[in-house]
């Protein structure tokens, strides 16, 4: 008995082992995608930028800064205002009193402002994209955790890790310098907890590490993204509804005291969020959209359609479609030769008559948490763009991945082929993907204005926006402001303000002229408005890839 038990215990040492390295694997070939993306990203989008403006810079935005519009502005003062020197200016107050003014909590905002400090006053995409990395590494072994806990099946867990960790959405996900990978791991580390919970549960007790962990997690989600608390809504009310349905009062009463205490405790140290959620602008026009009719279904679908092509390379509904197909023919197959009693699925577990097991329950748990928040978030949010749903993409491919397993398992009987079907039917996807559709955020195009604008180094920059309310849409360009001598910023669109620069700074041997939102109008017609202003020699088109950008001489001095 010893000796058969030593074997067993070398055996499962052996499987284990194995398990570990595949899931090194998948993170490794992540690691290597998510650095290859970020080595391709090339722009930015505006919140990127806002990102590190409400992280580094006192005074939140430049354009709000007093005599920053209008004004000459050295181009090193955007490299200083947009990093930290080192350790030893770490300043948390910065990121706290800019979100008590913006509209998010301030948990990322104080991570970027750590990260910046370590590269030590560089400006650089790696900052923000290097937090992400982290952060997405995390998910994928929370998401692993989680699917092995729920499936009771490792290769499976492994196949579902690998599904979102190497997806379009995945990579996305990594190079958006937002908050949405961070809130990503902390949505899949409060799944994994409640999973946890739910076996504490069945044996009569919550352990204190898992309230714990509740409790920190669910303060971290709050201070992260407001949105989170749609996932608390769906996710801790369905526990705290089978605790109910359970009868385990003292269990209730104690779930519901860390849960509450966390949201205290978030409110505690950001008491703004009471107004930015009730008071603020964002939180009035989320109700506002919530209660109006608007165009739901129209976002319904256009949300669908991007999470479709991320995860899934745009065949969300057809697989679904062939997997309902496959069960209505195995309902109708049952319904003339119903199968015997009593057989047992491949994880071992008695079927109720309907076929229902406790992993498919749970399992069907997790898409109502994640259509429910997708639901509400299309409803509300401002606007109708993917990054508001990476935080449950990892739990669509958990979905997906099971019920794609389970439909097959109903005609194929050995769990082993149906695994085997799932592990090349994702890795199919995932390759064509990558053939089909692109990571967003990266930007290509601006490799080719990074290039032509390379050779202008030093020279002076006037923007230009048409948005009246836009002095602050130049900030998307910040990354290469410190690049040129100084940066000249017209206020509100007005032409007017190309003279003005040109009387207060001698830029006749030159200047660089960033055009923004001025699509509809022509080159000579841009120039037409100019040359009422100033008179112009020499009016360069150098690239339009994020916005116009001239080169300009002057033919003499402006009067």
């Amino acid at each position: 008995m010893t000796e058969q038990r030593s074997i067993e215990m070398r055996k499962t040492g052996k499987k284990q082992y194995v398990v570990w390295l595949a899931l090194a694997v998948v993170l490794l070939v992540q690691t290597v995608m998510m650095v290859y993306f970020g080595t391709q990203k090339s722009g930015y989008h505006l919140d990127e930028m806002l990102t590190y403006e409400l992280s580094n810079y006192p005074e939140m935005y430049f354009s709000r800064t007093e005599g920053f519009v209008g004004s000459w502005v050295d181009g090193q003062f955007f490299q200083d205002a947009l990093t930290v020197d080192g350790l030893g200016d770490l300043d948390y107050s910065i990121a706290y009193r800019n979100q008590q003014k913006d509209v998010h909590p301030p948990l990322y905002y104080f991570i970027i402002h750590t990260v910046s400090a370590l590269f030590d006053g560089r400006l650089s995409k790696w900052a923000g994209i290097l937090p992400n990395m982290l952060c997405c590494l995390l998910a994928t072994v929370l998401l692993y955790a989680a699917a092995n806990r729920l499936m009771k099946n490792r290769a499976l867990a492994l196949i579902t890790a690998a599904v979102w960790a190497w997806s379009v959405g995945g990579m996305s996900t990594a190079v958006f310098i937002r908050m949405y990978a961070l809130l990503t791991c902390i949505i899949m580390a409060l799944v994994l907890l409640h999973l946890e919970a739910f076996d504490n549960v069945r044996q009569g007790v919550l352990k204190k590490t898992t309230m714990a962990g509740l409790f920190l997690v669910t303060l971290m989600g709050i201070l992260t993204q407001y949105y989170f608390l749609i996932i608390c809504f769906f996710l801790c009310g369905s526990f705290f509804l089978y605790l109910c349905i359970s009868r385990r009062w003292k269990l209730v009463l104690q779930y519901a005291v860390v849960e509450v205490a966390a949201l205290c405790a978030a409110v505690v140290l950001f008491p703004t969020m009471l107004y930015h959620i009730f008071g603020g602008y964002r939180g009035e026009e989320a109700f506002s959209n919530m209660v109006e009719g608007g165009n739901f279904l129209t976002s319904i679908k256009t949300i669908g359609t991007a999470i479709s092509r991320q995860v899934l390379n745009g065949w969300l509904k057809e697989g679904v479609l062939v997997l309902l197909l496959l069960l209505v023919a195995y309902l109708v197959r049952s319904r003339i030769a119903p199968p015997r009693r009593g057989r047992r699925d491949s994880q071992g577990e008695k079927k109720v008559p309907q076929g229902w097991t406790v992993t498919d329950g749970l399992v069907a748990t997790v898409a109502v948490v994640a259509l429910g928040y997708f639901a509400i978030v299309a409803k509300v949010a401002p606007y109708k763009t993917d990054r508001y749903f990476f935080g449950i993409y990892p739990l669509f491919a958990l979905c997906l991945v099971y019920l794609t397993y389970r439909v097959l398992l109903l005609w194929v009987k050995k769990p082993q082929w149906c695994v085997l079907a799932v592990a090349v039917l994702s890795l199919g996807i995932t390759v064509a993907s990558y053939q089909m559709q692109t990571v967003n955020y990266i930007y290509a195009p601006y490799q080719q204005r990074q290039e032509a604008l390379a050779p202008y180094e030093g020279y002076p920059v006037v923007t230009l926006t048409i948005y009246a309310s836009g002095d602050y849409s130049a900030d998307v360009f910040a990354m290469e402001f410190p690049m040129f001598s100084q940066v000249y910023r017209c206020k509100n669109g007005d032409y007017a303000g190309v003279k003005q620069a040109a009387q207060t700074r001698d830029i006749g041997d030159g200047f660089l002229l960033y055009v923004q939102d001025y699509k509809n109008m022509t080159h000579e017609a841009i120039r037409e408005a100019l040359e009422q202003q100033v008179k112009l020699d020499q009016f360069e088109l150098l690239t339009e890839a994020g916005c116009r950008v001239y080169f300009c001489t002057l033919e003499e001095a402006t009067p």
